[in-house]
């Protein structure tokens, strides 16, 4: 009789086994990203981040167990090559048909970079704008597209048909997250609208255009900005030509983003009444998790109404 049972019980496992589903292992580059993709899997399995420092996706270098997770993974989702220039050729080896780049879902709001003038940048600047345009790999776009969030409604969307694709065991908790992520979504973009309708009139300054998204989502102007690309060296030309501009349009808030300094920032508004406040686009200090792109809406907005009252 025990030998009967332990039998049965073998061959119970053993069906067990052969119907179940392995758990799909998803990798994403950034926490914005990073943090819809966890709400989508909630109840199924975590995705991996890959960027889990405040290093830059543009020169970021991989170490062993991160290409480790990407050889492994069954979906690795990034915003797209000019984005996460420094991931280009490692991710140009993953498996076929396992890469989902963001950018690249149809319909999404994609912004080309508001180039400076050529005129208004004397001839150093020139010539280190050239020396960047030749050395880095960038695309017309400017990615910075999960700052609109129409577009991470749409991306969210499309992540959960890919995942539906590979985890077919699973759509019904994909489905039924994906809904309450739709839900969140407009509570959210509701409440930022609310936030800041009374300061959308007001111009601010910036350091480098990583807001264009979303100003444009919120309705604001466009603003001043300082340099003509993300990691400008801050010339002593742009910086008198920024302060005469600042004053001049009675310009009170300047922003700055992790690669530039509160003692740059106060060059710029020295003896100038404006404030100057550091803003995270990526949200580097906040948890990874499904709350972390929430959060960091939530702490863009007020930062900038913070700086602009």
């Amino acid at each position: 009789m025990i030998y009967r049972l332990f039998l049965g019980l073998i061959f119970l496992l053993s069906l067990n086994n052969v119907g179940a589903q392995p758990i799909p292992n998803v990798v994403v580059s950034i926490k914005p990203i990073h943090s819809i993709v966890s709400a989508l899997m909630e109840g199924v399995s975590r995705p991996q981040l890959l960027l889990e420092s405040s290093d830059s996706a543009h020169t970021f270098h991989l170490k062993p167990s991160q290409l480790n997770l990407l050889s492994n993974a069954d979906l690795v989702i990034t915003i797209g090559d000019g984005f996460e220039t420094g991931l280009k050729k490692t991710l140009g080896n993953i498996k076929v048909g396992s890469h989902l780049i963001v950018s690249e879902i149809d319909d999404l709001y994609l912004y080309d970079f508001r180039n400076v003038d050529i005129n208004e940048i004397n001839e150093d600047e020139k010539d280190e704008k050239d020396e960047h345009t030749d050395h880095d790999e960038h695309t017309d776009h400017d990615l910075h597209l999960w700052l609109e969030i129409d577009n991470m409604q749409k991306t969210a969307q499309y992540i959960n048909e890919q995942l539906i694709k590979i985890d077919p065991n699973n759509s019904n908790t994909y489905e039924t997250n994906l809904v309450k992520i739709h839900s969140r979504l407009n509570k959210l973009k509701l409440e930022l609208q609310q936030e800041l309708a009374p300061f959308s009139s007001e111009r601010y300054a910036i350091f480098s255009d990583t807001l264009q998204y979303f100003e444009k989502s919120f309705h604001f102007q466009k603003p001043v900005i300082i340099t003509p690309y993300h990691g400008a060296r801050l010339s002593i030309h742009r910086t008198l030509e920024a302060r005469k501009k600042m004053k001049d349009l009675k310009i009170k808030c300047l922003l700055y983003g992790p690669e530039n300094t509160s003692k740059k920032a106060n060059v710029l508004s020295e003896g100038l009444p404006i404030k100057s406040l550091r803003i995270d686009i990526l949200g580097a200090n906040l948890n990874a998790g499904s709350d972390q792109y929430f959060n960091l809406m939530k702490g863009l907005s007020s930062q900038l109404v913070k700086c602009l009252e």
